[in-house]
Order: C-alpha cells, then structure tokens, then sequence
C-alpha cells in the first residue's frame, strides 16, 4: 500500500488497510505482511517498504499482493511490476479497477510539483557550483596573465 506526500493522508491510509484486511478476511488470503510507503508513486527514491516486497517477492517469499487500485503499487509502470511477480509465483489482486478521480489528480499534480522543486533545486545546485568553478578557473587565468606579464617586462629590462 502506498499513500501520497500529504500529511492528511493518514486518515485515507487507515481507512484503505481496514478495507484490505476485511477483503483479505472475506476472500480467506492470509495478510501476515503489511508494507506500508508514504511517498511518491512516480519517484522509488523513498519507497523502503516497496523495495522489501520487491526483495521478498524475487525471494519466493510472496504468492500474493493485495491492493486497493493499481496505482497504490506504483503510479507508472504497474503491468511491468505485474509481469515481474508473475515471473516468481506472484500474483496481484486489485481490489477495485475504479479509483478516486479528484484524489487520483491532486496525487499526480503533488508529485509533479514535488518532482519539479526537487530538480529544480539540483539544477540551482549545480548552476552555483559552475559559477564557482567559473570563479576559479577565472582567478588562474588572471593569475597566470599576471605572472606573463611581469616576465615579459622582466624580459625587456
């Protein structure tokens, strides 16, 4: 199960692994692992409990992944990370193929923006760190000029 950015998600979130155990409890699918990411859905910079999933599903460990829409699993690439479990025994049931519109576009406009500041800011980041390199690169030029300089007048005397 992943949540988005928001802090007021926590609620949604509560409410999300209420319906997945009570689904789990009427479809008799034992729910012994619970792996819980709030983050993003676009980016895995931040998905600890995905990637333990992951780990245990390439392991063998899990013959099913129950969650409530497909893009709680992952917001882009969920027919590839099907195939992938499939290739190890692992089958993924999605409760509901109908998710909530109006959350479903604040979700994905959250993280475009989060995804935007936070390349935005490596860019910023590596625009000082050229000017810097530029400042540097600057003062050996002037410095060796410099240096020319006072040999060719040495050279003239």
């Amino acid at each position: 199960m992943r949540g988005s950015l928001r802090q007021n998600r926590n609620p949604i979130l509560k409410t999300r692994l209420k319906f997945l155990k009570q689904f789990c409890f009427f479809k008799r699918v034992s729910d012994r692992e619970i792996y819980s990411d709030v983050a993003s859905g676009i980016s895995f910079e931040k998905r600890n409990e995905f990637f333990k999933l992951l780990d245990n599903v390439i392991q063998g460990r899990v013959e099913r992944v129950v969650i409530t829409y497909k893009d709680r699993l992952s917001r882009v690439g969920f027919d590839l990370f099907q195939r992938l479990f499939e290739q190890f025994n692992c089958k993924i049931v999605v409760m509901s193929e109908v998710g909530n519109a109006k959350l479903d576009s604040e979700e994905i406009f959250e993280e475009i923006v989060s995804l935007l500041h936070c390349y935005s800011m490596k860019l910023y980041s590596n625009r000082r760190k050229m000017n810097k390199l530029r400042e540097v690169i600057q003062d050996v030029e002037d410095e060796d000029s410099l240096e020319e300089k006072k040999r060719g007048r040495l050279r003239k005397l």
